[in-house]
């Protein structure tokens, strides 16, 4: 009988080391035991070893073995998310602790949405490393989709991201930024310097699409239906990260709708241009989420500064 996900629990406190992680994780990636134990300064042996105790642990075969490496199971990739968690974790434990020891003045642990890194983050950070160089700030990239996550677990301090239907006990939502979507192009596009841009250029022009369930991608969906814009017109590249985004309209090939302040840093040097059409609409404001009254002061400087600027 397969074990419980009870006993699978005990098992994982009592035996598993975060040694079994980071073996898992390199050796999933490398699909090699020779480079495996090159990348994390052990043994081949000592890798098998630690793959066996991991397997017998589980009760499962966690790789494939052939003549050319290893290839990952099923179970293997189930379980490499949450080994990328725990390490991660630990990783940010070890900073935090060695901040303390350092005798820095706090840590803060930012998340951001993309649109909120684009239009409250970039820009504003070497300000305060200068102001406050003992303050340690953690930043990472959350999705869209769910930008409120970290705080349910308590590993973030503030979230900069769009104005929530409903903010969490406890938090507090400051609005600092307006926006919507806009229509745009690289500098180089053929109606980048076009005062005037019809339907029909719209419905000519090659269009990258955000990835479904976007407002973005909504809001393409609706006019292209609406004005019976061709299939032809969508490049098959689904952009899930700006900086590829910023990549392709740079070629001069391509249109898209973003939302203002993910291509504001790229609009301030003329990268892209915007262009005047009906495409435009509103979106929820971004802003600042932080509990107030529990904040350390680190997190007070950090959210008073970016308030201020």
């Amino acid at each position: 009988m397969p074990p419980s996900a009870n006993t699978l629990l005990n098992r994982f406190v009592v035996k598993a080391k975060f040694r079994h992680m980071q073996v898992l994780i390199k050796l999933a990636e490398v699909g090699s035991m020779r480079k495996t134990a090159e990348a994390v300064n052990m043994t081949q042996p000592a890798i098998s070893q630690l793959v066996q105790e991991l397997e017998k642990l589980l009760e499962t075969d966690l790789f494939f073995r052939h003549a050319k490496g290893v290839e990952p199971t099923e179970a293997t990739m189930e379980l490499l998310p949450v080994a990328h968690r725990i390490l991660g974790a630990l990783e940010d434990g070890a900073e935090n602790v060695a901040s303390r020891l350092q005798q820095q003045s706090g840590v803060v642990r930012v998340s951001a949405s993309p649109a909120a890194l684009g239009g409250l983050i970039q820009g504003k950070l070497d300000r305060f490393a200068t102001r406050y160089p003992d303050i340690q700030v953690h930043i990472s990239q959350v999705s869209d989709t769910d930008p409120l996550g970290q705080i349910v677990d308590r590993s973030v301090d503030v979230v900069c991201t769009r104005e929530p239907a409903v903010v969490p006990a406890g938090w507090r939502f400051h609005k600092c930024l307006d926006d919507g979507l806009i229509a745009v192009c690289g500098r180089s596009h053929p109606l980048a310097k076009r005062s005037k841009i019809s339907n029909a250029d719209l419905a000519e022009a090659k269009w990258l699409l955000n990835r479904v369930g976007s407002v973005a991608r909504a809001r393409f969906e609706e006019i292209a239906q609406a004005h019976g814009w061709p299939r032809e017109s969508r490049c098959q590249m689904i952009m899930h990260i700006p900086e590829l985004t910023k990549e392709m309209l740079a070629t001069g090939k391509y249109l898209a709708i973003l939302p203002r302040s993910v291509a504001m840093p790229w609009l301030d040097v003329g990268d892209v241009i915007e262009m005047e059409t009906e495409i435009s609409a509103p979106l929820r404001p971004l802003g600042l989420l932080w509990e107030q009254d529990k904040a350390g002061s680190a997190t007070a400087a950090l959210v008073s500064h970016l308030k201020a600027t």
